[in-house]
């Protein structure tokens, strides 16, 4: 890649944070204080400092085997070439899904705008689909500084709320009572959903400038402003002298303007993180193509170094989604609960191995933490994506002994020496 086309630091905060910042941010702080009260901003704590370990571990990797193919380069080089594929699909089938849902809970969103709210979710959710595929074939510059546009809107306006909430209209107050320890768990295992997204950062290596040092800025900075603002919200939601939602503690600042504010704030952190996660996802097959593991055409890159073939297939595979989502075979639970199960099994995977190349013995324990709570997410899951869970294993599986047979049976060139 040529380096003044990469994207720079500024770009690189803008394509990580909104994404995992999400639409999280607006949903998860009014759930967890429901659950345990005060106790709330103490679980917000725990989960950051788990989440800055969770970065560190992923970019570490990302920058211990570089390359557009992720932290599953890494996996490959620690537990071995059918863990990496393994860790390709998960995520590959993760995207299958996930996209989906996101796109769908940013046309629920919009839908508070008058003007769209006779439009079917699909039929939004389609206009949403090829503007993304209009941002993703003009290149990583292009939808990185969508998302930075996004990411900054999103921080300045949720820190200016809170803060303002919190300074006017606000009782801060240490918790009274202990807390239920199953209930304080539970709330842990939600907000594991507030750090998922640094596992795919890895597969824009080729595309940053300079990447050992601007990967690491990037995420100091962007774990510093994340937990901010995630601290921030929930800590003015729990202290808020009135109802304990996001829209009521914007509404200080912002005023009958919060609910269209909000609406739009969310649909764009919704869209920012389709972009990044379906970048991310073509960029890594684009280039296991390249390298003779998936076909050919997959490799096809466009003069602003898009996979357009991945780009165009992976979309494909979305309209089929959504169309089984129209015709109610789908729902969207069961898109986000499939999507989960791979998601997290591709998470686990890579924190393997990082528990495997990482010394430190701190950094071991909370990765320990972090492959615990994502154990007891996964054994939540359905029983349909359990069966593609253990299709896309067996699959992977004979692809890889398929793999190995045909390498044995490669004729072996040598030339004897007389």
């Amino acid at each position: 890649m040529n380096k003044s086309k990469g994207i720079g630091l500024f770009s690189l905060c803008g394509l990580i944070i909104g994404p995992i910042i999400g639409s999280a941010i607006l949903l998860l702080p009014p759930i967890v204080y429901d659950k345990i009260g005060d106790w709330a901003i103490v679980a917000w704590l725990v989960i950051m400092i788990l989440g800055s370990v969770f970065a560190y571990v992923f970019i570490y990797l990302s920058l211990k085997s570089p390359g557009n193919e992720g932290v599953a380069l890494a996996v490959g080089k620690m537990l071995g070439p059918f863990w990496q594929e393994l860790c390709s699909n998960f995520l590959t089938t993760a995207v299958f899904f996930g996209p989906m849902a996101v796109l769908l809970t940013a046309a629920g969103f919009l839908k508070n705008f008058s003007f769209l709210k006779m439009l079917n979710s699909e039929f939004i959710v389609c206009i949403l689909v090829f503007i993304c595929i209009g941002l993703l074939v003009s290149g990583v510059k292009s939808f990185a500084r969508f998302n930075l546009l996004v990411t900054a809107c999103t921080v300045v306006s949720l820190a200016a709320g809170s803060l303002y909430t919190l300074v006017t209209a606000a009782d801060i107050q240490l918790p009274q009572t202990m807390v239920s320890l199953p209930d304080f768990g539970y709330s842990l295992l939600l907000l594991f959903w507030a750090i998922v997204g640094w596992e795919v950062i890895g597969n824009y290596i080729e595309d940053i400038k300079n990447p050992e040092r601007t990967l690491r800025k990037a995420m100091t900075i962007s774990v510093i402003i994340i937990t901010g603002v995630y601290l921030l919200v929930a800590l003015s939601l729990q202290s808020f002298l009135g109802e304990h939602t996001i829209i009521a503690i914007m509404q200080p600042l912002f005023g009958s303007l919060a609910v269209p504010f909000l609406s739009i704030v969310a649909a764009g952190l919704c869209i920012s993180t389709y972009l990044m996660i379906v970048g991310a996802v073509t960029r890594m097959n684009a280039k296991r193509a390249e390298n003779g593991r998936l076909p050919a055409y997959l490799a096809q890159t466009n003069r602003y170094g898009s996979p357009v073939n991945a780009i165009f297939t992976l979309t494909g595979i979305h309209m089929i989604t959504l169309s089984l989502l129209a015709g109610d075979v789908l729902t969207l639970d069961s898109l986000v609960a499939c999507a989960n199960v791979f998601f997290l099994a591709n998470a686990m995977i890579g924190l393997a191995a990082g528990f495997r190349i990482l010394d430190n013995v701190k950094l071991k324990f909370a990765i320990s933490i972090l492959m615990i709570a994502f154990a007891g997410l996964l054994s939540k899951a359905t029983l349909w994506s359990m069966f593609i869970f253990v299709l896309v294993f067996f699959v992977s599986w004979k692809a890889h002994q398929r793999h190995k047979r045909t390498r044995k049976a490669e004729p072996v060139y040598r030339s004897d020496m007389h």
